[in-house]
């Protein structure tokens, strides 16, 4: 990559004020000190709990399952 495209990728990083993008940044670099999970929204760290809690349970759909469902929605069309 020309060394001028890096300097302007640089420039944009240095003047925004986007916090989203400057995260998103950080982690395609690997530059994030902690865990991504202190990163998401107590609801979606609910959500996400409950969900693993009802498959440890047994509960929820094969991912199989749920690809052939949506083969034969969408795909066999």
């Amino acid at each position: 990559m020309d060394i001028s495209v890096k300097y302007k990728m640089v420039e944009k990083i240095i003047q925004t004020q986007d916090d989203v993008i400057l995260n998103e940044i950080n982690s395609l670099l690997g530059l994030s000190d902690g865990d991504f999970w202190s990163d998401i929204p107590p609801l979606v760290q609910q959500a996400i709990n409950k969900a693993k809690s009802q498959l440890d349970q047994g509960e929820g759909i094969p991912h199989e399952k749920v690809m052939e469902k949506i083969r034969s929605r969408f795909l066999n069309k």
